[in-house]
């Protein structure tokens, strides 16, 4: 056969075994999919699997994504494509019940009107003349209902799968879930004096107004509302007995309690407004549960967080075991509320969590320090106490502390009695049911400032309260979606030198003070036998003075040298780091082919040999 006849026709097979490799793919092999990503961004978790194999009604999920408008940025255009892709795996996994459709609302047309009337937030485009974009999600069911999500974000791509599936399981549900909080603490949520109704303050409890039927009680409060599912008491002012007397009967009556008592509130004291100190706020009621909230706080070394503070006169970062993060080693992983918490939880200045031996109750802790921990009184901690006053009086118990737990089981009333208003009234006097309480021993852990920072939330607070609500409300199927997020993958080198240096540079700033400290002590002696005995300084304590102020300098000048020593240490690694992906590893791949190469020469020059 000529060459290029053969040519042709090998060609002409090529392209046919394409087409039909296209054609196969897209008929048979359209269900198959492998997801590579190294967090499993399009392979859908257990609880999410299980909504969609039990939906009961078809879904329409239409998705409206400006193709062209996006294309510009990467950001957008890489994000929107995860979002139409995670979709359609939904689409596939519904049994036939979820419709996916694709709706590009171009400018001025009449797809980009049905996307304002739905409620979808248009995208600014980078131009003022520029037409705005859209990436949204209305899901319908055939009954009118509707669940809209007005702007799909890329920063929380963490959260997506979470917010896709709430939104299906939404229009299952026949209510949302009713919650109701008594608080003292007007960062966190408090009553708008013009509409009469509530003003969520802190993230945390704008999250609840959006993902439940969320009211506030009245500090004055006389009964909780019919219906409520799950009511948070969140460092409230010090009950009445007729007060505890509601409390006692509601959850005597199955109803179910989610409690923040901190003794000591850092956000309140430093401004927020509220009660500071709150772990006897429920009076006889945490007796009566077998469960309280000790009054001191607790302190961890091993846990702290880094928090500016003035060092030898300058400012610097140091560790403040009064404000911790509780990692995953510290949180229960055999418990939905917290087990998938990747990020951990921020506290500050927190108290125990101690269960008072009752035998009709089971006490299950969820939060745990670490075994380095030291108690502070309460007012020692509202004091302002710096990190290195804490180092200097460090005692450790060598014993891990609850910090947070779950109470389950049967209670006896509190007041045995009878209502303290009308003691010939009907009462319960033991539980109609087992019923549920989560305490914990810290409120600051709802505070915006000890989780969120200008990149986000660092921390899983946010998600542990809402957790919690649906755990209490019996709403499991999503606890483990929102706390889907991809652990954080930190230079954990680089963080061991940052914190063994701030160690060494506690230690340098003991010693000179110290040394400062035994210095003024000797010029205060010399100039009072000075005074006493009415002498004229000598060449000596001249001499005395001066040995004095040269020691001072030198532990300011080493001081100031371990510092620079960890900013050089950190530049190094981090130069390190960049060097071996940038450089190092392109040389290594250049030598091996450069070996190779001069293998292949030798080999062939020896068959021509």
């Amino acid at each position: 056969m000529k060459r290029p006849l053969f040519t042709r026709l090998a060609a002409a097979l090529l392209v046919v075994l394409f087409l039909c490799s296209q054609v196969i793919s897209q008929n048979w092999f359209a269900a198959l999919r492998l997801d590579t990503t190294q967090d499993q961004d399009y392979t859908l978790s257990a609880n999410t699997r299980a909504v969609l194999g039990d939906i009961q009604q078809p879904l329409e999920l239409r998705l409206y994504l400006s193709r062209d408008a996006l294309t510009e940025d990467p950001v957008m255009r890489s994000f929107s494509k995860r979002v139409a892709d995670l979709l359609s795996v939904y689409a596939s996994q519904a049994r036939g019940q979820i419709k996916l459709t694709l709706i590009d609302p171009k400018p001025f047309s009449a797809a980009e009107d049905e996307a304002l009337k739905a409620g979808l937030t248009p995208i600014p485009g980078p131009n003022p003349d520029d037409a705005a974009a859209f990436l949204g999600l209305v899901v319908k069911s055939p009954y009118g209902r509707d669940v809209v999500l007005p702007l799909l974000d890329p920063r929380e791509a963490a959260s997506l799968e979470f917010h896709l599936t709430r939104a299906v399981v939404k229009l299952q549900e026949a209510k949302p879930t009713r919650v109701a909080m008594l608080t003292s603490l007007p960062w966190l949520v408090t009553s708008d004096p013009q509409s009469g109704g509530l003003r969520p303050v802190a993230e945390v409890a704008q999250l609840l107004t959006q993902e439940t039927d969320f009211s506030l009680l009245s500090p004055d409060f006389q009964a909780v509302p019919s219906g409520i599912d799950v009511l948070i008491l969140a460092q409230p002012e010090a009950l009445t007995d007729a007060q505890q007397f509601v409390l006692d009967q509601y959850v005597l009556s199955g109803g179910k309690l989610l409690i923040f008592l901190d003794p000591a509130s850092t956000v309140s004291r430093d401004g927020g407004g509220g009660l500071e100190q709150g772990s006897q706020a429920l009076g006889r009621l945490t007796q009566a549960w077998g469960v309280s909230v000790q009054g001191d706080v607790i302190a961890d070394r091993t846990f702290a967080l880094p928090v500016q503070t003035g060092l030898a006169g300058r400012n610097a970062i140091a560790p403040q075991p009064l404000i911790f993060r509780v990692p995953a080693s510290g949180l229960n992983q055999d418990q939905a509320i917290t087990s998938g918490l990747s990020q951990g939880v921020h506290v500050a200045t927190p108290g125990e969590v101690v269960p008072l031996g009752q035998t009709s109750t089971r006490f299950t802790p969820l939060l745990t320090s670490s075994t380095d921990t030291m108690r502070l009184e309460a007012q020692r901690a509202l004091s302002g106490i710096s990190p290195q006053d804490v180092e200097l009086s460090w005692q450790s118990s060598g014993q891990r502390q609850i910090l947070a737990a779950e109470v389950q089981g049967t209670w006896t009333t509190a007041f045995p009695a009878g209502n303290p208003r009308d003691q010939n009234a009907s009462t319960l006097k033991t539980s109609t049911r087992p019923g549920q309480i989560l305490i914990f021993g810290d409120v600051d852990l709802l505070a915006d400032s000890l989780y969120i920072d200008d990149t986000g939330a660092v921390a899983d607070n946010a998600r542990l309260l809402l957790n919690s609500v649906d755990y209490l409300a019996g709403k499991t199927q999503l606890l483990s979606l929102r706390s889907k997020t991809p652990r954080p993958r930190n230079l954990v080198e680089v963080e061991r030198l940052r914190q063994a240096a701030q160690a060494r540079i506690l230690e340098e700033e003991q010693a000179l003070e110290n040394r400062l400290a035994l210095a003024e002590a000797r010029l205060k002696e010399i100039e009072t036998s000075e005074a006493l005995e009415g002498v004229i300084a000598s060449d000596v304590t001249d001499k005395e003075r001066a040995q004095v102020r040269q020691d001072v300098q030198e532990a300011r000048t080493r001081l100031r040298a371990v510092q620079e020593g960890v900013r050089e240490g950190v530049a190094g690694i981090k130069t390190r780091l960049m060097l071996i992906p940038g450089i190092v590893i392109p040389a290594l791949i250049l030598l091996a082919g450069l070996v190779v190469q001069m293998l292949r020469r030798r080999q062939a020059k020896k068959v021509a040999a």
